[in-house]
């Protein structure tokens, strides 16, 4: 700043050489909020993206979870198919029997 008073013209007064000097500062002070910025919207960026993550996981297991218990029922469904029909042999074969004393 001592090089900038020495070849500043004579027609600048001092309050424009405060108010360059204080703009100068409030620069300074800007650039670290800038980059305090940056970085929060750096983290909010990283977590959305793990969230998403999460989501896609827990969305593929639900999915995943969902279509054993669809092989499952199904499988229940053709053990209790079986037995009905083993009952209906076994309930036709006692009745085609003449019972005989």
């Amino acid at each position: 700043m001592t090089m900038r008073a020495k070849t500043a013209l004579k027609i600048v007064d001092e309050d424009h050489q405060q108010m360059e000097a204080t703009i100068l500062e409030a620069s300074k002070q800007a650039a670290p909020m800038v980059q305090r910025l940056a970085t929060h919207r750096d983290r909010i960026d990283l977590a959305i993206k793990e969230l998403e993550s999460e989501r896609f996981e827990l969305i593929s297991r639900r999915d995943h979870l969902r279509r054993q218990a669809e092989a499952v029922d199904q499988g229940f469904a053709m053990h209790i198919e079986d037995i009905e029909a083993t009952l209906k042999l076994y309930e036709g074969g006692l009745n085609s029997i003449a019972v005989t004393h």
